[in-house]
């Protein structure tokens, strides 16, 4: 039966503000917490009054579940993808992880978008056993010792780490060949008995001087024929970890070789964010305002800015300003609206 592919990107819009300008921009938005602090505390008045489009808009199939699985692309870049595995079948952990592993049929079913599946062809799941305190071991056979090399390597623990980690119960992940602790693969990578996820598509920085943290920002690549898809990248930033730093990581860009789309204007800053309520208040200079009229640059800045304040748990809307203000009689950047942190980075069915 032939299968409908979709990748959605799309945000659920919430209840209206009003805000005025000011001078410092940042004093407009204090202003409107003490004026206005009711509706910022209820944020989701209207949600019943509007069509949620962050939603996936097929039915989810009976005796199906959804689940994020870490795919790679050409590039070696890890991408998560929402997707329904059968329900009782070997096992939710281990039918996940079946999902990953190389195979003419699964390459086939990913071709359209451009991604490739992470493990080895032939890798068997022997056992999953998912502890009470969080710890996930997986044992696999051993045709999991056979990547190509040591990027694929590197590629394919991130993407067993981070795909039982999507499970709520599971925090940590220790990875089994044939009943045995491995501590290093063939070509290198090194194994933990107690690995967490760290470092996702991380990207270098001639930075060694600074105390550095890291923070997490989200950009969108082109995939095969029309699709494209967002894509995690670990950024090394001064100072601390903070909504602040991680905006300001986004709107530098995606390195030039790496075959990620920056959708902000260039020259686009960060003046400021401040987070009251769950809401992520977030302050960009007027170059921004570029983006106007092309729909599309629209959804992708608004997805990677609410992706990318996604890491924060106190964070669960955002709301855009321009130079302190929303943007009157717009439905785009800078508009009175709040945006949904999305579920799921992308969809694929």
């Amino acid at each position: 039966m032939k299968r409908k592919y979709a990748i959605f990107f799309a945000l659920l819009l919430c209840c209206t503000l009003v805000l005025t300008s000011c001078s410092n921009p940042l004093t407009s938005i204090r202003e409107f917490f003490n004026k206005d602090e009711q509706t910022a505390e209820n944020p989701d008045a209207t949600a019943a009054e509007q069509e949620s489009l962050s939603e996936v808009s097929a039915a989810q199939p009976d005796n199906m579940r959804p689940v994020v699985m870490y795919y790679k692309d050409y590039d070696n870049l890890l991408v998560p993808v929402m997707r329904y595995v059968p329900k009782n079948e070997l096992g939710i952990a281990k039918a996940t992880l079946s999902a990953l592993v190389y195979s003419a049929e699964a390459a086939d079913d990913l071709k359209p978008t451009g991604l490739l599946p992470s493990l080895p062809m032939g890798t068997k799941i022997n056992g999953a056993v998912i502890k009470d305190n969080g710890h996930a071991v997986v044992d696999f056979s051993k045709e999991f010792l056979t990547f190509s090399n040591q990027a694929a390597e590197q590629v394919g623990e991130n993407a067993v780490v981070y795909t039982l980690t999507e499970f709520p119960n599971v925090k940590t992940v220790e990875i089994r060949v044939d009943g045995k602790t491995v501590a290093e693969l063939p070509q290198g990578t090194k194994l933990d008995a107690s690995m967490k996820r760290s470092e996702i598509n991380l990207e270098a920085t001639e930075n060694k001087g600074d105390k550095l943290s890291k923070v997490m920002v989200y950009y969108q690549k082109k995939g095969k024929e029309n699709y494209s898809y967002f894509v995690p990248v670990t950024k090394q930033v001064t100072g601390k970890n903070s909504a602040e730093a991680a905006m300001t990581a986004l709107l530098e860009g995606p390195t030039a070789d790496s075959g990620l789309v920056n959708p902000f204007p260039g020259g686009t800053k960060c003046l400021g964010v401040q987070v009251n309520n769950a809401v992520a208040y977030v302050n960009l200079s007027e170059e921004v305002k570029q983006l106007q009229g092309n729909l599309a640059s629209e959804r992708a800045a608004k997805k990677a800015i609410s992706l990318t304040l996604g890491q924060f748990s106190e964070i669960s809307k955002v709301q855009l300003f321009v130079n302190g203000s929303t943007v009157e009689d717009t439905d785009s950047i800078g508009a009175n609206e709040f945006i949904d942190v999305p579920v799921f980075v992308n969809f694929y069915e």
